[in-house]
């Protein structure tokens, strides 16, 4: 699993690459958690996860989506998923982690909804 963060405004996006399981979720929560603490400038952002690289997640990395999700809850801010693989997409569904998470087809149209500022600033890869 890599991760990485790239701030856009006033969103942070997140990009996941691999897969998160049980292997491989302490370091998603490790790298994860400074994004959610009060402290951290980044803490007062939206968050937006883009999974296109994301082959597989299993309970254990949806469990941090969801802590993720209360926590940004807490503070007041939006957190949401972009381009889910049909794998993840059906993972999601399953688990209705879909009626949980705010998921998009694009970090644009997630951009477009969330914060017009970030998608002015945004530039596709």
């Amino acid at each position: 699993m890599d991760f990485s963060a790239q701030q856009v405004a006033d969103v942070t996006l997140i990009g996941i690459t691999g897969r998160i399981d049980h292997k491989t979720v302490k370091d998603f929560e490790t790298a994860l958690v400074p994004f959610l603490e009060s402290d951290n400038p980044a803490s007062h952002t939206t968050i937006i996860f883009n999974l296109e690289a994301l082959d597989f997640i299993t309970s254990a990395g949806l469990r941090m989506l969801v802590i993720a999700a209360k926590t940004c809850g807490q503070q007041g801010r939006d957190i949401a998923v972009v381009n889910l693989q049909p794998i993840v997409a059906e993972i999601f569904t399953i688990s209705r982690f879909d009626l949980v998470l705010k998921v998009f087809p694009s970090v644009g149209e997630a951009l477009q909804q969330l914060s017009p500022a970030a998608l002015a600033d945004y530039e596709e890869p």
